[in-house]
């Protein structure tokens, strides 16, 4: 389940103005409801509903509302996968006996989720990117909901949205598993209740504020000729899925705009205290800085543990981050994945990796 927006004008009626202006996107909008089920089939379009409304707040109107057919159509047991603006809707769901499943939400006073909730959410999430597909490409075939709807045409603009999503059903392909679905599965259960003792080792040792116990080293050293050649299979399967590949170019193509692709390596003579935290001897430690993509001011240090005793993604034997989600075993964070990506795929490649979207590089004015 979820909601997507349809942008509207402003109104002189001041009440429907009040209703429809969100202050989340600072615009007037109406907010369709899809219930989507895991091949991609829209199972109903509800609403449409106010800006004001959160998810929760629609999901409530739906479960009590007598004219619904919520319950007529779902049964006891039934499984939502829904993401953390559901909370609110969550006792009320389970009153009904219906299972639900949101990511998880770090715990008070925290900097990251623990590595048990990180690993939820990514199974959470793993699910409930068919929903976001679907919503994609009602604005991606549609150019109606792309653009603002007029006022005047508001009264049939609902209709004109269900017969959308009814031609969406009738010509697109189901959405299949992935190739590697079987695969995915197999390292979930393996990996699910694996501690993060990377992670571990770089809290209680503050690795973060360390710097003479790293020695910087550019990518493009042969210091790296053992790092593990990996194919786009090993890098899908060591995220669980094909998202953070996507991200790792576009924070590879960022740095490498900035100069070079600066990577520290642990110093041989520290390693050792590594060992009482992770079982691999013949290992070496690298740590990356990624500037955030969001906040200008923020920098993500990425570690990971090669050893050199193992082949391909075996080798890459312990990651973690200091992002969000970055102590999950469970799949890595784009971060990770950055430079994964780098060392044993894109600077093996024969041809020359294009930077996503050189060309806006050039387009705002800087000071020289």
């Amino acid at each position: 389940m979820d909601g997507t927006y349809i942008y509207i004008q402003k109104s002189s009626n001041y009440s429907f103005q009040r209703e429809t202006y969100s202050l989340h996107k600072f615009s007037n909008l109406l907010k369709p409801f899809l219930i989507v089920s895991c091949d991609g089939y829209i199972v109903d379009v509800c609403g449409p509903y106010a800006a004001t409304d959160s998810d929760a707040t629609i999901l409530l109107k739906m479960i009590y509302d007598e004219q619904s057919s919520f319950h007529w159509f779902f049964s006891p047991g039934d499984i939502f996968i829904l993401d953390r603006g559901f909370r609110d809707a969550l006792p009320d769901l389970a009153r009904f006996e219906y299972s639900a499943h949101i990511p998880e939400t770090k715990d008070r006073g925290a900097d990251q989720l623990t590595t048990e909730q990180a690993n939820k959410s990514r199974m959470v999430t793993l699910c409930r990117w068919v929903v976001e597909v679907i919503n994609g490409r009602l604005k991606r075939d549609f150019k109606l909901f792309r653009q603002d709807y007029f006022n005047r045409a508001l009264n049939h603009m609902f209709h004109d949205f269900k017969i959308a999503a009814s031609l969406i059903n009738a010509f697109h392909e189901p959405i299949r598993d992935s190739v590697h679905a079987n695969a995915f599965v197999d390292i979930i259960n393996d990996r699910m209740n694996r501690p993060n003792h990377l992670a571990d080792f770089v809290d209680r040792n503050v690795m973060n504020r360390q710097r003479a116990t790293f020695q910087s080293i550019t990518g493009d050293q042969h210091f790296f000729d053992d790092f593990p050649n990996l194919s786009e299979d090993d890098l899908t399967l060591l995220a669980l899925g094909t998202y953070q590949v996507k991200l790792a170019r576009s924070y590879y193509a960022q740095h490498l705009r900035q100069g070079l692709y600066n990577i520290e390596v642990y110093r041989e003579q520290q390693i050792s205290r590594l060992s009482e935290y992770i079982e691999e001897q013949d290992v070496y430690l690298l740590r990356v800085r990624i500037q955030s993509r969001h906040v200008r001011s923020r920098i993500y240090y990425s570690y990971i543990v090669i050893d050199r005793q193992r082949d391909a993604r075996e080798a890459i034997a312990h990651y973690c981050c200091s992002c969000l989600s970055g102590r999950r075993t469970i799949g890595c964070c784009a971060h990770v994945m950055c430079v994964v990506w780098y060392l044993g795929w894109a600077r093996n490649q024969t041809e020359e990796i294009r930077l996503t979207a050189a060309d806006l590089s050039v387009i705002i004015e800087h000071d020289h």
